[in-house]
């Protein structure tokens, strides 16, 4: 379940990235940007850990538990690979989501 809500996150960064690189690009150029078909890839990755971690896992303790992990991760890669600023309320969301994954794996 971690992998999914890895590969999501790193999805998510490369695309993001993909979007740095590709300034004023073609929707042709952005599709066959590395950036852009590496995210595609990952993200295509986690979908299939996803749904075989469905095979032991509840759906209702799958998703919030990749969403949230993915929240999580996420906000501190962008902050990290990216210099995107942390704020007090998004340090105090991600604390939060951070319990709510706790709780709703118990």
């Amino acid at each position: 379940m971690a992998g999914s809500a890895c590969c999501n996150s790193a999805g998510s960064i490369l695309l993001k990235q993909s979007r740095l690189v590709a300034v004023n690009s073609s929707f042709l150029e952005t599709l066959l940007s590395p950036w852009f078909l590496s995210a595609l890839v990952i993200y295509s990755t986690g979908l299939l850990l996803f749904a075989k971690a469905l095979d032991r896992l509840p759906v209702s303790t799958a998703v919030p538990f990749s969403t949230g992990f993915g929240f999580i991760l996420t906000t501190i890669l962008s902050h990290y690979l990216f210099g995107e600023r942390l704020t007090v309320n998004q340090l105090t969301a991600v604390s939060l989501i951070f319990c709510g994954v706790i709780v709703i794996t118990r």
